[in-house]
């Protein structure tokens, strides 16, 4: 007998579930393990958890979706596989994988004052520890298990605005927490807006920062920079060595979350990387406060809107002619006129690509070698204009 092609049971999935959770779900639905339906229900064996919500058999997808009637990209979104290239760039190492995604942006330091590494088969944010990781509120209300719980990229629930915790077991049968009680830190704001923002970009594929949207593709390699350079080698921040110190004594945990050598962020602990997530979110907080100087092409996006002067409509040479009236200005109403004049143009200047190149091309005017021409290219990150306005073209690639 043919099998039918529908399934009469196929629970919904939640939001971002895991492939591996909405199986169990389903085979729970039949009274059945999730590996007997899928030996007897789609023919596969030997297909682990992990293999599931990482990169399921491109058949098997499609074998579900005709199944349960679901659209192949909203079951292909509950593998990981299905957030390339919003999360990942590619599932597979490649030898450049860590400059590219990591390298692309700058928020904290200036370009080229981190170390470029190229860990071996690296691949952003999946760790091989095989930690398990969950809200203790979502899962006493039921045995779903999302997928982003599994990479390191959020420390909270934001809906029950708690702390992921560790666990051993199956949620379906049992379930251990390995973190005591009386371990339960309040969740500080600036990480529960940090999560939100991450969360935003998980549901809505796009972030509502300070300056303007961005794309969650764009968010997620912003995250993975900050982090990388809050972990960099404490010789590489020169004169910002007190702003990131400020960072970690304001959050409470040690300097770089006690690291003496450089590791990729995806082989630490679970405990040193929420101390890591924690500064990241607290170094975002005092960006937007602007209360932390960030050297950084991109930082310029978790700053609000600058304040800029709009004329009054007094027509061009009009204060001029009233000022030879009233008498010569002084030499310091010029030099306010010409500090004030410089103000406007630095302030367009970080938002205008065209601005910023004819100041650029103003301020190198007389340079005659190239470490002069350098120090000008330095004045404008200090001025946290992007310096990637100097050099913009139209044929720009979103994420490579």
């Amino acid at each position: 007998m043919r099998p039918p092609e529908r399934w009469p049971l196929h629970p919904a999935p939640a939001e971002t579930e895991s492939l591996s959770s909405w199986l169990r779900r389903i085979a729970a639905s039949y009274s059945m393990y999730s590996y007997e339906l899928l030996e007897h229900g789609l023919g596969q064996r030997e297909l682990r958890d992990a293999d599931l919500d990482l990169n399921a058999p491109p058949h098997l997808l499609d074998e579900l979706a005709k199944r349960t009637g679901l659209d192949q990209h909203r079951v292909s979104a509950m593998t990981m596989s299905g957030w390339v290239p919003w999360l990942f760039d590619s599932l597979t190492p490649a030898p450049d994988a860590y400059e590219t995604y990591v390298h692309q942006f700058s928020l904290l330091l200036s370009p080229g004052r981190r170390n470029v590494y190229a860990p071996p088969k690296w691949v952003p944010w999946l760790s091989k520890s095989g930690i398990a990781r969950g809200c203790p509120d979502c899962l006493e209300s039921g045995s779903t298990l999302l997928l982003f719980w599994q990479v390191p990229v959020m420390a909270s629930c934001t809906v029950h605005r708690r702390r992921l915790e560790t666990y051993e077991g199956h949620p379906a049968d049992y379930i251990m927490w390995t973190a005591p009680a009386y371990d339960q830190r309040a969740l500080p704001d600036s990480l529960s807006i940090m999560d939100g923002r991450t969360w935003q970009a998980i549901t809505t594929g796009s972030v509502d920062l300070p300056r303007h949207p961005v794309h969650a593709g764009v968010w997620f390699r912003l995250l993975r920079t900050l982090l990388d350079e809050l972990s960099t080698a404490q010789g590489r921040y020169g004169r910002q060595l007190e702003d990131v110190r400020r960072i970690w004594e304001h959050c409470g945990h040690p300097f770089r979350a006690g690291l003496y050598s450089w590791q990729p962020f995806e082989t630490l602990h679970w405990a040193v990387q929420q101390q890591l997530l924690e500064a990241a979110a607290v170094a975002m907080e005092l960006i937007e406060a602007g209360s932390l100087t960030a050297l950084g092409t991109s930082a310029y996006l978790l700053r609000p809107e600058p304040n800029i002067q709009v004329s009054d409509g007094t027509p061009p040479g009009t204060r001029t002619a009233i000022a030879v009236v009233q008498g010569k200005p002084t030499l310091d109403e010029l030099g306010k006129r010409t500090r004030d004049a410089l103000d406007v143009c630095i302030a367009a200047a970080r938002e205008d690509p065209v601005v910023a190149k004819q100041l650029f091309e103003f301020a190198r005017y007389g340079c005659r070698s190239e470490e002069s021409g350098r120090a000008v290219q330095d004045t404008f990150a200090e001025l946290q204009i992007p310096l990637d306005f100097l050099s913009q073209t139209e044929d720009e690639l979103p994420f490579a």
